[in-house]
């Protein structure tokens, strides 16, 4: 049997422990976040994303990406966690795929660190999972040396050898976060910072990945998330529809959630600046 056969197999077998884990609710309901029937979960940490649109991300404004795709690669630092009965703390791990805050999926890829049992990463997986309510929503899984730093909490080097590499600063070079946090559709946070994207090429021809984005986009997220947020529909993500700005929907849940909306022109100004090494005027 060929490496990629065996990480194929590992994969399926994960989800097959998922399924076996959390059970789904007894009138067959997908696992889907907003379902009672979906094991109950929470998530405090931080992430970065790195993707080729210009700053500010346009998907982050419920708009179409910069140049017609967008190649988002998150890495999730999960500082306290729980899936039903298994225990998260401590997990490292990156997502990658297509399509920033879109589900998309035809490119996507789940890095799990070797120091994680095959527990806790199929435990991942039925959470990721359940923002869709699609088991397969990461068909391609492997379990890799995952080196991860965060350097004075603004620095982040992160690296699989071989394969990927990630570096991203949220002071741009200053002593503090230049950037404000703004209202953002994602996944696992309502707003989000722009830092700086110093380095970010994946290449893993196995997943279909290969590009290199450095000095593009990033972005800054902290994480405090639960199942809660999807069962009551607190999250901007669940009323996008990627029409060029942000939807009713989406304006209630700022006003509501007291979150500043980005203006695009003056982050880009601030972008350009910080990058040229000017700083704020």
């Amino acid at each position: 049997m060929s490496a990629s056969q065996v990480r194929t197999a590992i994969a399926l077998l994960h989800l097959a422990l998922a399924t076996a884990l959390f059970a789904q609710s007894p009138g067959g309901e997908s696992a889907g976040a907003g379902l009672s029937g979906a094991a109950s979960w929470h998530l405090k940490g931080d992430g970065v994303v790195c993707c080729p649109c210009r700053v500010p991300c346009p998907c982050r404004m419920n708009a179409k990406p910069s140049f017609a795709h967008c190649e988002a690669t998150l890495f999730l630092r999960i500082k306290q966690g729980q899936y039903g009965d298994v225990n998260l703390d401590g997990m490292k791990l990156v997502s990658s795929g297509g399509m920033c805050a879109v589900d998309y999926q035809h490119r996507s890829a789940l890095y799990f660190s070797s120091s994680d049992s095959p527990e806790r990463q199929a435990a991942f997986i039925a959470l990721d999972s359940s923002f869709s309510g699609n088991a397969a929503g990461h068909p391609y899984s492997r379990t890799v040396a995952l080196n991860a730093q965060v350097i004075d909490e603004h620095l982040f080097k992160v690296s699989i050898p071989g394969i990927l590499e990630i570096m991203a600063d949220r002071n741009w070079g200053l002593p503090a976060p230049p950037m404000p946090m703004v209202a953002a559709p994602d996944h696992f946070a309502n707003q989000l910072q722009y830092i700086q994207n110093l380095r970010y090429s994946i290449h893993d021809p196995e997943a279909g990945l290969d590009f290199d984005y450095s000095r593009r986009q990033a972005n800054y997220r902290v994480v405090d998330l639960s199942d809660e947020d999807y069962r009551t529909k607190s999250m901007l993500i669940q009323y996008a529809d990627y029409n060029g700005w942000y939807t009713p929907g989406q304006m209630a849940l700022i006003k509501a959630q007291h979150l500043q909306i980005p203006d695009p022109d003056a982050l880009r100004e601030q972008a350009i600046r910080l990058k040229n090494g000017r700083g704020s005027p």
